[in-house]
Formats: structure tokens, C-alpha cells, sequence
């Protein structure tokens, strides 16, 4: 196998996530990219190529085919080699995970990543079904999510058989909306109780409005470098260990979920195994679901995460911080940019620089992202592990 090159995250920024309703996508663009720059120095000639990750682009804002041209032009960067990356909740993180391989096996030196969406319409039942279109399936009623169904068929699951109740998924909102009191960034700033978690209005049983995340706009963007670019300029980072992207299953069965596979290799790569991870950021539509997610990547054993979430080892200051920006229920979910953000979140932990929410002595942080529908599995997911 021909040796890898090694790739450190250098400069990134996270714009402002919710609903923002008056901004377009270039808006939402502009400033993260602007700051990403200017936290290195590196001009735009020296940009070799970027990678654009957005989902709904073309069925909300009718921009489909170029849309990384058009925002990168105009936001004053060009002309470029643009890659544009649609890949459901994973459209981001398949941005880094392409970006990265284009360093890794040599074809350039610095590259840029932005991930950008915009989910609030004028009618809310058009988001749903530009939604419903990462799916496989078709939603039961106009308006509603079939990932919420799913979301819920999942944590049913997960209660009968290992115990867990609507109390742990209540708690896990929690604990990220906690986190979220302390990212600026965050599209939620408001803490909750256990009981507020519960008697909030249900959506799908057992999930209740609280436990789900919301609509949300927002960008983020991130450069990638060569560790010589990186010495030629006099520049420092996290250095990303594993980049990895698996497709999911339909008929898996009872056999490893897309994400757990995807763990694997990525520890494989990484040299790394999960009792070295510091941190982590997981894919959490709704809460439950974080639950899963970390047993998945192998943080912890079947049917253990809820037992983790009682004791606080997975709230910040506890032994496995998980979604310590307040992960996609709390910190917002606008689906291009939720795993760029992670990635942006998890480069500045391991070095030391995320202020008030820093995870003491972090070394290893992994991104887990998982996209679309396929059958009872996700389409896609990304692992990515970064380290100082």
C-alpha cells in the first residue's frame, strides 16, 4: 500500500448556526470563509483546489450543479478547482474526507473545505420533502420527517432491549444543551431540565420536541494542508489521523452498522484504538440516537452508553466528553455543514484552544457522521480522528 502523506488541519471557522430566514447561502458562506484565511495567512493563489460539501442546494435555493463555484466566486476566491459533494448528512464530512485523500496521496498541498446549508423555507412541507429525498423511503403524511420515524423505531428498540427510557434520552438532552451554553455558535442557548426534557410535546413517541434537532442554516469551512506546506509556512495544526468513508447496507441484517465498520477501518488507519479517543463528536439528530452512535464506533459496549450518560462520563470533565459543542440537537444541524463543524471543533480541542468548553488533556478526538437512508442502516458514514 503506498505510503500516506501526512495532513494537518490548519485554520477553520464555524459561522453562526439556527434558523436564519433572511440570509441566502452566500451569506452564510462569506464570513467563515474570510476568517478561515485569515487565521493563517495563506492567500487565496495559494488554494490548489476546494471541496464543497452541501444536500439541498438544488431542491431549496435551485442552485444544483455549481454551487461552489458560485459561492466561492463570490466570496472572492477564484478561479479554483471546485469539487461539489452531495452525500446527505455526510455531504461535509465526504468534503473532508475527499479533500484529505486529494493531500494524502500527493495531488496537492492546501486545499479548502467549506460545508454550507440553508433548511428554513418559506413552506416548511418543501424542507421535508427535500429531507425525505436522502431516504429510501416515502414520508407516511405530507410534512413529516421519515427520519424521525426511523429515529424512533431505533430508540424503541434500543429500550426493549437494554432497559434504557425516555429518562436517558432526556438526560442526554440535557447534558448537550449544557455544552451548548458555552458555543457562541450554538443555534440553542437554552438549558433544560429532565422533566421539561419529557413533558415536552411528543413527536413520535417515545421521542418528545426536545429530544429532536431543528431546522437550521449556517456554514463551515476548514483548510487542509501538506505537513511540508505546513513547514514552508510557518504553520501548525491537528494533524488528521484517519479520514474514512464506508456506504451503507440494505440488507445488513443483524450484521455491523455502516458507522461501526467505518470505526473500524478508521482505527485501523489511525493506529488507534477507542480507548485513546479524549473526545468525541457524533451524529445526533435526536438524542437516542447519540446513544447508538457511540456504541457503534466502539466507545463503549452494547448497551452500555446510557449507563456511561448516569454516571457523566460522557459530559464534559467526565472520562469520554461526547458532543461537547452540544452536538446537532443543541449546536443545530444544517446538513452541509454539520461535519466540517465537528472537524473545526475537534482541531481546536486537541490544540488546546476551544476556551470554556476545552476538554482537559485532549489528544484524540473522533468525528462520526452518518447520512441518508438505506433499508434500516444509514447510506454513508464518515469517521474521522485527529490528533495533536
Amino acid at each position: 500500500m503506498k505510503s500516506l502523506r501526512s495532513v494537518l488541519v490548519c485554520g477553520g471557522q464555524v459561522g453562526k448556526f439556527g434558523r436564519q430566514p433572511e440570509s441566502t447561502l452566500a451569506r452564510l458562506a462569506a464570513p467563515v470563509l474570510k476568517a478561515t484565511l485569515a487565521s493563517t495567512g495563506i492567500k487565496p493563489s495559494d488554494i490548489e483546489a476546494a471541496f464543497v460539501g452541501n444536500g439541498f442546494g438544488g431542491l431549496l435555493q435551485k442552485q444544483e450543479t455549481i454551487l461552489g463555484q458560485v459561492l466561492l466566486g463570490g466570496a472572492g476566491l477564484g478561479p479554483l478547482r471546485v469539487h461539489n459533494i452531495k452525500n446527505a448528512c455526510s455531504s461535509g464530512s465526504d468534503a473532508v474526507h475527499l479533500a484529505w485523500s486529494s493531500i494524502a496521496y500527493g495531488q496537492y498541498d492546501c486545499v479548502l473545505v467549506l460545508g454550507v446549508e440553508k433548511m428554513t423555507h418559506d413552506d416548511p412541507k418543501t424542507t421535508m420533502s427535500a429531507l425525505a429525498s436522502a431516504s429510501d423511503r416515502q414520508p407516511t403524511s405530507p410534512g413529516r420527517s421519515v427520519f424521525m420515524d426511523l429515529n424512533s423505531e431505533r430508540a424503541l428498540r434500543y429500550m426493549e432491549r437494554y432497559g434504557a427510557t425516555p429518562k436517558h434520552f432526556a438526560m442526554c438532552v440535557v447534558k448537550n444543551r449544557a455544552h451548548a451554553l458555552m458555543n457562541e455558535m450554538a443555534a440553542v442557548h437554552q438549558a433544560l431540565t429532565v422533566d421539561e426534557v419529557l413533558a415536552d410535546r411528543t413527536v413520535v413517541a417515545p421521542l418528545t420536541r426536545a429530544m429532536c434537532g431543528g431546522i437550521a442554516d449556517g456554514a463551515a469551512s476548514l483548510l487542509l494542508v501538506s505537513e511540508s506546506f505546513a513547514k514552508r509556512h510557518g504553520l501548525a495544526g491537528a494533524r488528521l489521523a484517519a479520514s474514512v468513508t464506508e456506504g451503507g447496507n440494505a440488507h445488513r441484517g443483524d450484521g455491523p452498522s455502516v458507522s461501526a465498520r467505518c470505526a473500524q477501518t478508521a482505527f485501523e488507519q489511525a493506529g488507534l484504538g477507542p480507548a485513546d479517543v479524549s473526545l468525541a463528536e457524533v451524529h445526533d439528530p435526536t438524542a437516542p440516537q447519540e446513544l447508538l452512535d457511540i456504541e457503534d464506533i466502539g466507545l463503549c459496549g452494547p448497551g452500555e452508553a446510557f449507563v456511561l450518560l448516569e454516571q457523566q462520563a460522557t459530559s464534559l470533565g467526565g472520562r469520554i466528553p461526547v458532543n461537547v459543542s452540544g452536538g446537532l440537537t443543541a449546536r443545530g444541524h444544517p446538513v452541509g455543514a454539520t461535519g466540517v463543524a465537528q472537524i473545526v471543533e475537534l482541531a481546536e480541542q486537541v490544540e488546546g484552544r476551544a476556551g470554556r468548553r476545552q476538554v482537559v488533556r485532549a489528544k484524540v478526538g473522533l468525528a462520526q457522521m452518518a447520512g441518508g437512508l438505506l433499508g434500516d442502516d444509514s447510506a454513508v458514514a464518515t469517521i474521522h480522528i485527529l490528533t495533536n
